[in-house]
C-alpha cells in the first residue's frame, strides 16, 4: 500500500466553533488524486474531500481559494480533558476523484485516503486547583523540633503543563508555620512552646497558568500540646544540686522556663548537624541572653545561640549510647544583674 503524506496541526481547547486548526495546510499538489470530479477549480476543491476516522465530525474541510491548500476548522468546542488528540484521514469524495472505474468504485465502499492528519488539542487554563481532602485539625507537641514537616497538603489540577504546576501558600501569614510552595509541606518554623491557644490559618494552591487560578482554601487548626512536667522532689530549686546557690537569691528569674519544670524534647537520632531543635524564646523580658551551662560545650550534643536562643545539633546523635541528655541553659535579662536558670532535657 502506498504511503500517504502526513500533516500535523493544533487548536486550543474551548475555541469557538469555526476556529482554524493552526499549523495545518495540505497542498493539493501533494495529494494522490486525479482530476477532481465536476470542476478543476481549487476554490471548490474542499467539496471533493471528506474526513475519515473517529472524531472526524468535530472538524470540517475548507479550501484556501488562492493557494490551493486544504485546511481544517472546528465544528464544535473541543475539551482537551476529554480528548487530547485526533488521528484523522483525508479521503476523496468519490471514485472518480480517486481515478477508479465504475466497477472498482462499486466493489470498494471505502474511498481512497490521500493524507494522514493529526490534530493536537492544546490546554488552556480552564480548571481551578482543588483540595480533595477536608479541613485539617492537628494536635502538636509544643516541644517539636523546628523545621519539622508536620503535615502535607496536596491539591490537584486537571490541566496540563504549567497550567497544572501548583504553588502553595498560607493566609493569613503567621510566624509559626510555613507552607513550602513546591511541595505543600507545612513546616514548624518558630517555637510554640508555652502557647495555649490553637493556631489557625488557611492554605491555598495557585497554578502557574495565565491567568493564574487559585483554589478554595483548606483550613488548618493546630493545637499545641503541653508535655507533662516532671514534679520536683524539692520545691526549692536552689537546693536541688550541691553546686547550686547556697542561699535564696534576691529575686527569682523572670524566665518562662523554671528550673523545677524541665521541658522534655523528642529529637530523632537522624537529625542532621546544624538542625535547629527548638528556640528558647519567648521569655518574659524583651532583651535576653542564653548560655549553655551543663554539659560543657565540648561534650554537649547541642549548642545554644547566645542572642537568638536557638538550640542547634552540633554532633551526631545516637539513641543506643545516649538515649537521654540533660541540658541546663541560663537565661539572663540583659538589663538585670541576677541570672536565672532554666533546665532543659533533650531525648533522642
Amino acid at each position: 500500500m502506498e504511503q500517504v503524506p502526513f500533516f500535523h496541526g493544533h487548536v486550543f481547547e474551548n475555541s469557538s466553533p469555526g476556529s482554524r486548526v493552526n499549523g495545518l495546510s495540505v497542498p493539493l499538489k501533494r495529494l494522490n488524486s486525479q482530476r477532481l470530479c465536476g470542476t478543476e477549480g481549487s476554490g471548490s476543491a474542499a467539496a471533493h474531500f471528506k474526513l475519515l476516522g473517529d472524531g472526524s465530525e468535530n472538524f470540517r474541510v475548507f479550501a484556501h481559494h488562492k493557494r490551493g491548500h486544504i485546511l481544517l476548522k472546528t465544528s464544535g468546542v473541543l475539551d482537551r480533558e476529554e480528548r487530547a488528540e485526533y488521528a484523522l484521514g483525508l479521503g476523496l469524495c468519490c471514485g472518480q476523484c480517486a481515478g477508479l472505474t465504475r466497477e472498482e468504485e462499486e466493489e470498494s465502499p471505502i474511498v481512497a485516503e490521500v493524507a494522514s492528519i493529526k490534530v493536537d488539542v492544546l490546554d488552556t487554563n480552564d480548571h481551578q486547583p482543588t483540595f480533595p481532602g477536608v479541613d485539617v485539625k492537628l494536635s502538636l507537641d509544643d516541644a517539636t523540633a523546628l523545621r519539622t514537616a508536620i503535615y502535607t497538603v496536596t491539591a490537584r489540577d486537571d490541566d496540563s503543563g504549567k497550567n497544572a504546576e501548583l504553588i502553595y501558600f498560607t493566609m493569613p501569614k503567621n510566624g509559626s508555620f510555613y507552607a513550602v510552595p513546591k511541595t505543600g509541606d507545612i513546616l514548624l518554623v518558630d517555637s510554640i512552646l508555652g502557647l495555649g491557644e490553637p493556631i489557625k490559618f488557611e492554605v491555598f494552591a495557585r497554578d502557574r497558568g495565565w491567568p493564574p487560578r487559585t483554589s478554595q482554601s483548606i483550613a488548618v487548626e493546630i493545637s499545641p500540646r503541653q508535655w507533662p512536667m516532671t514534679p520536683s522532689l524539692n520545691p526549692q530549686p536552689w537546693k536541688r544540686k550541691p553546686n547550686s546557690l547556697s542561699k535564696v537569691p534576691a529575686r527569682r528569674s523572670r524566665s518562662v522556663k523554671e528550673s523545677d519544670n524541665p521541658v522534655f524534647i523528642n529529637v530523632s537520632e537522624d537529625a542532621g548537624i546544624g538542625s535547629v531543635v527548638m528556640n528558647l524564646n519567648p521569655v518574659r523580658f524583651q532583651s535576653a541572653t542564653f548560655e549553655l551551662v551543663e554539659p560543657d560545650v565540648e561534650s554537649s550534643p547541642v549548642s545554644v545561640s547566645r542572642d537568638s536562643g536557638d538550640m542547634v545539633i552540633s554532633r551526631r546523635l545516637d539513641r543506643e549510647t545516649e538515649p537521654l541528655v540533660e541540658i541546663s541553659v541560663k537565661v539572663q535579662d540583659k538589663r538585670a544583674t541576677d541570672a536565672g536558670m532554666s533546665g532543659e532535657k533533650c531525648g533522642t
